[in-house]
């Protein structure tokens, strides 16, 4: 790790720092010099300004091109030290203050700011009952599992999940299970095994998982150097109906953040289902992009290198629900308004409005992109490879894509009542008479689409029927042949339309910018 402190006092002198970081005291302008040397410095993991940095504005850009946002740390009592450019410094970077004494933030540093993001999803299917235990129970869907028991005011195992859970070396996990709980008290027994032992478990951990903050995890399990595996058991105390959702095991960063420094959460309080966001205050100027992830199997936000290139602010989100994501959307719109809150907030921040909102999205995560972006009446919407019509890519699955996406059904679930289909129509008839009504007429539209789509084969074409879309400030759409997932040229169409808006729109042109 390498560590880099601007200020009057050498912590270096003063600590103990770990044998494994580098770290550097006001020698930003030698290193600099070197930076375009292969062996010289190309980045800091972090930053810690602890006094008047003495950098003039040029370098401070430059050095603000050598570290992540959230990854520079700053004492509390500085405001009036620093002049208006480390201010802005601070600011667009999104610096953190320093609330712990320095001892402890130096030897916390590795665990909270590392590169990477991880984070799995453990289904309820991965969970084998106990028999003696469960009589009654079925799933709802593959994300939940509805059990019917009476413990008699005891605490019984409800069972243990098949597939144990892989502890990387020198990081924490977080454990966070999604529920709808009226009746029980429920709570995790981790075992944990160390590497190279008989099987001899001599360490376990019960958590609690009844109590609810939703802006904390239920369990950290404290980093080691050594890898480890751990076994989960299930365990609950009550009468009545529970319902078991997705168990999440991801990275942790001690509190500075989710997947990665600085990313947070907004959580459903009723399932305890979460959907991530980051925000980057780039060069504080307009516009905001905003971007949707698409599906992943891999929890953790997409397309993050892409738009902190652009320099302008961003706000990423990523849905983690069911197994590739949900859409950003559930029947009590929950997420939506929350999603719109976020975005607004966001803007309200940076002292921005609509005006200065871009809202994108590839493929899942046009649904979101498409619909808040129209609800916001957002300057512009990108999107490729839309998918609107939810309900219609789940009537396609025998015949188009067996056996390939049955997943759809879970989410269109989640979002109307059923599954039949009356159901599925109507959650596409629900989407197109909320969209027709939306106020577009300052809206650049782009959408680039796969001729052949194999999911949604008519979004472009009922996009270009809608009486909102008619009165747009500009629908454009760009066809490209195959199926969804067929050429990537599509995407390549998006960045585009994404530099076109940014340059034409709000004077920037990325190619000349450092």
């Amino acid at each position: 790790m390498r560590v880099l402190q601007l200020g009057n006092d050498n912590w270096e002198k003063k600590y103990t720092i770990p044998e494994d970081m580098e770290w550097h005291f006001n020698d930003f302008s030698f290193e600099e010099k070197k930076a375009t040397k292969k062996k010289g410095i190309k980045s800091y993991d972090v930053i810690l300004v602890t006094g008047k940095t003495n950098l003039t504005n040029d370098q401070l850009k430059k050095l603000k091109q050598l570290i992540s946002p959230y990854h520079v740390l700053y004492s509390s009592n500085l405001n009036t030290e620093l002049d208006d450019h480390e201010k802005y410094f601070l600011k667009s970077i999104a610096a953190q203050k320093i609330k712990e004494e320095p001892q402890y933030l130096i030897d916390r540093l590795p665990i909270r700011y590392f590169s990477g993001q991880s984070g799995l999803r453990i289904f309820p299917s991965q969970l084998k009952l106990n028999e003696h235990v469960v009589k009654i129970y079925e799933f709802e869907e593959q994300g939940h599992l509805k059990v019917n028991l009476d413990t008699h005011n005891e605490w019984v195992n409800l069972g243990t999940y098949k597939s144990g859970v892989f502890i990387d070396p020198d990081k924490q996990i977080n454990f966070w299970l999604s529920l709808k709980n009226f009746n029980f008290q429920v709570r995790l027994r981790i075992f944990i095994q160390q590497p190279g032992t008989d099987g001899d478990v001599k360490e376990q951990r019960v958590i609690d998982l009844s109590s609810f903050n939703k802006d904390e995890y239920f369990s950290q399990i404290e980093a080691s150097e050594h890898y480890r595996t751990a076994t989960l058991n299930l365990e609950v105390k009550g009468s009545g109906d529970l319902i078991i959702g997705v168990l999440h095991s991801r990275w942790g960063r001690d509190g500075a953040g989710n997947f990665i420094a600085g990313g947070q959460r907004i959580v459903n309080p009723q399932t305890r289902d979460d959907i991530a966001y980051y925000f980057n205050p780039g060069d504080l100027k307009p516009p905001l992009n905003v971007y949707f992830s698409g599906a992943r199997e891999a929890e953790g936000f997409e397309a993050y290198f892409l738009f902190k290139g652009l320099k302008a602010p961003m706000l990423l989100f990523t849905d983690m629900r069911l197994n590739i994501g949900q859409f950003y959307d559930d029947k009590d719109n929950f997420f939506e308004q929350e999603i719109i809150k976020t975005i607004k907030s966001k803007l309200n921040e940076l002292g921005f409005d609509e005006s200065q909102l871009l809202v994108n999205g590839i493929s899942m995560g046009t649904y979101p992109a498409i619909k808040y972006g129209a609800k916001m009446s957002a300057h512009a919407i990108n999107v490729a490879k839309p998918l609107v019509n939810l309900g219609y890519i789940a009537s396609r699955t025998a015949l188009d894509r067996p056996d390939e996406f049955e997943t759809m059904f879970d989410i269109d679930k989640g979002i109307g009542t059923a599954t039949d289909r009356d159901d599925l129509k109507k959650i596409d008839e629900n989407f197109w008479k909320e969209f027709d009504k939306q106020d577009l007429s300052k809206t650049r539209f782009f959408a680039g689409y796969m001729i052949n789509d194999d999911y949604d084969d008519k979004a472009v074409k009922e996009l270009k029927e809608s009486p909102a879309v008619k009165q747009a400030a500009q629908f454009s759409a760009k066809g490209f042949p195959g199926r969804h997932n067929d050429d990537p040229q599509v995407n390549y169409w998006f960045i585009d339309r994404l530099n076109e808006l940014l340059r034409e729109d709000f004077g920037r042109d990325n190619e000349k910018r450092n």
